[in-house]
């Protein structure tokens, strides 16, 4: 750790207040951008951000940092970050798999009057065509990221950003059904 960064984050766990401010108003704004990189929704990237910020904050006592402060940032934002991204295919499985549940239910008073299977397909019926396209060998056919990559002779990091981007525009459209809050 150089010495400047040793003597901030002296400063930081003694509770200075300027400093800690000082570094949050130097890196935030690159650190969003970098966030940007991996997850496509800014809001989310300042929350991560803002989130790190403050836990550093706070457990700056019992931390101890080797590398620079600037290379322990853009390492912990894009760790949050990748956690983030983890997480989310976690939860969209979830609700995919609950999704496909409640499409093969033969109880009609389950859906409330709101004709779910209808809603989603129109939904994904929505997206572009090579994005409704990847979603559906994804997430109807099960195919893995690098799969679906060889198959249509595309990079899986453009497969990745389609289903980022597909599963965005699904909750955007299905969010806007207010009914369908708890599904996305």
């Amino acid at each position: 750790m150089r010495i400047e960064d040793r003597i901030l984050f002296n400063e930081i766990k003694q509770r200075n207040r300027k400093v800690f401010e000082a570094l949050f108003y130097e890196y935030y704004p690159g650190l969003v951008r970098f966030a940007e990189n991996f997850v496509f929704n800014p809001a989310i990237c300042e929350d991560i951000v803002q989130t790190l910020f403050l836990y550093f904050w706070e457990n700056a006592a019992q931390m101890n940092i080797n590398l620079s402060l600037k290379a322990y940032f853009y390492q912990a934002v894009r760790n949050r970050c990748l956690n983030h991204l983890r997480d989310l295919q976690v939860e969209d499985k979830h609700k995919l798999l609950y999704i496909e549940a409640s499409l093969d239910c033969d109880d009609p008073d389950f859906f409330e009057e709101v004709d779910l299977s209808h809603e989603v397909e129109q939904a994904i019926a929505s997206l572009p065509d090579q994005m409704k396209e990847l979603f559906l060998l994804k997430y109807r056919d099960g195919l893995r990221t690098r799969e679906i990559a060889e198959l249509k002779e595309v990079s899986e990091n453009t497969v990745k950003t389609q289903l980022l981007r597909a599963k965005e525009r699904l909750r955007k459209k299905l969010l806007d059904n207010t009914s369908l809050l708890f599904f996305f």
